[in-house]
């Protein structure tokens, strides 16, 4: 799978909202919603969000382009335009942001992140972060040099 080029974090924001863009947020919402099989055009998400959000057409096919260029989308060119796929499911994305993140912050601060990290509270945060802590705990292996 590709690697996420997410390199801003909102803490305040609510959602996918904390890493992507309030339109490519929107953008995503959408997308995932399709059948992944199905792939979706500009065309017809621009359709979907012009009515509440009176935005130029190239504003979508921008935003939709941007993602792909961070590995969100995958896009492939199907006469006679684009056809946009997510390149994870909506849980796979965040996992694989989070698990990115989670890396990043153990890897500056070592000790003292992995401290607050034991404290988060309630069986589903705690069973989730296991999860991705273990999968950077793999990776890091496979990484090292035999």
């Amino acid at each position: 799978m590709s690697e996420l080029e997410l390199t801003t974090l909102h803490l305040d924001r609510p959602g996918v909202r904390a890493v992507l863009g309030d339109l490519e947020a929107e953008v995503m919402e959408l997308v995932w919603q399709r059948p992944d099989e199905k792939g979706v055009t500009v065309r017809e998400i621009w359709e979907q969000v012009h009515p509440t959000r009176p935005i130029m057409y190239t504003t979508v096919m921008n935003t939709m382009t941007r993602l792909a260029r961070k590995g969100v989308l995958l896009a492939e060119h199907r006469e006679p335009a684009y056809v946009y796929r997510a390149a994870h499911s909506r849980e796979e994305f965040i996992d694989r942001f989070l698990g990115g993140a989670l890396e990043r912050l153990l890897s500056n601060f070592g000790g003292a992140a992995l401290a607050s990290l034991r404290q988060v509270s309630g069986p589903e945060l705690t069973e989730r972060l296991t999860h991705l802590l273990r999968e950077i705990e793999r990776r890091r292996a496979a990484e090292e040099p035999a």
